[in-house]
């Protein structure tokens, strides 16, 4: 049997889950990713939000990708969180979220 190569770090993980676009009031994303990650600790909700993605593209600066178990009740917290300003309702497809973090 051959031995097990390593995955070269270059290659990203591959994007799967139910990833949603949320939008953050302008210029303010790296503020609310930092109240983010308060509330996730605090809250205890890491099941609930299993990933957070932010495109490097300008186009997106105001833009922030998360991978939710149960939209609903993450909207909860999410809309608690300053800077917040909405999150489309229905999740991205995969593509999309590979074409928007540049994996493709």
């Amino acid at each position: 049997m051959p031995p097990v190569q390593p995955l070269e770090p270059s290659v990203p993980p591959p994007i799967n889950g139910n990833w949603y676009l949320l939008s953050v009031r302008s210029k303010k994303r790296d503020l609310f990713l930092k109240y983010l990650k308060i509330a996730i600790s605090q809250n205890n909700i890491q099941e609930l939000i299993m990933d957070i993605k932010t495109p490097q593209e300008s186009v997106y600066e105001d833009i922030v990708l998360l991978n939710l178990s149960t939209f609903k009740t993450a909207y909860t917290y999410l809309q608690k969180i300053e800077y917040f300003q909405s999150i489309e309702r229905k999740p991205l497809q995969l593509e999309q979220v590979s074409r928007m973090l540049g994996s493709l």
